[in-house]
């Protein structure tokens, strides 16, 4: 999810940069709208997850959530930036995809398959909220699906939860 502020934070990295060879830039926190998990409710993940764990690279999960853009152009500690992540560990990209509301059809014009079915490795969907939401689905389960994401709640931190299968889409990168 992106804050209305993106330009200017965007912008504000590029110059911390080209001056200090590091991308950090920071800006007032903006108010926050209901998280994706006050949206949808959200339950402990099933014991039966095979996790892939908190990966994400330190340069972006040890600095405050959105003062630096990752490889993809995507602020970090964002579900699009860790999505964005583990697309690219499998060789493929999400390079500028944008909002998470606009994965699916990104993906769909770059001839990805976008369908209602999960997998375990597809990128979960959803346009809900003001800038949607995307996580990796970990497992399949009867009606819901265990997903890990960042961002969850709002506070930028990565967690592993389960969720209703039928509130997303699902994206098949490289599976």
């Amino acid at each position: 999810m992106r804050r209305p502020s993106r330009v200017l934070l965007a912008f504000a990295a590029v110059i911390a940069f080209a001056v200090s060879g590091t991308a950090t830039a920071t800006a007032a926190p903006a108010a926050r709208t209901a998280s994706m998990a006050a949206r949808y409710g959200t339950a402990p993940a099933s014991s039966a997850a095979g996790t892939i764990g908190d990966i994400y690279p330190a340069k972006w999960r040890n600095v405050p959530q959105d003062s630096v853009v990752d490889d993809w152009n995507m602020y970090n500690r964002e579900c699009v930036s860790w999505a964005a992540f583990n697309i690219a560990r499998h060789g493929e990209s999400a390079n500028n995809y944008g909002d998470a509301k606009y994965w699916d059809d990104n993906a769909r014009y770059d001839g990805y398959r976008v369908d209602n079915t999960p997998t375990v490795g597809a990128i979960a969907q959803t346009d809900n909220g003001t800038y949607g939401h995307v996580a990796i689905v970990d497992s399949v389960h009867s009606g819901t699906i265990t997903v890990e994401d960042y961002n969850w709640n709002g506070d930028g931190h990565y967690l592993v939860h389960d969720v209703s299968t039928s509130s997303f889409r699902y994206i098949h990168f490289y599976n």
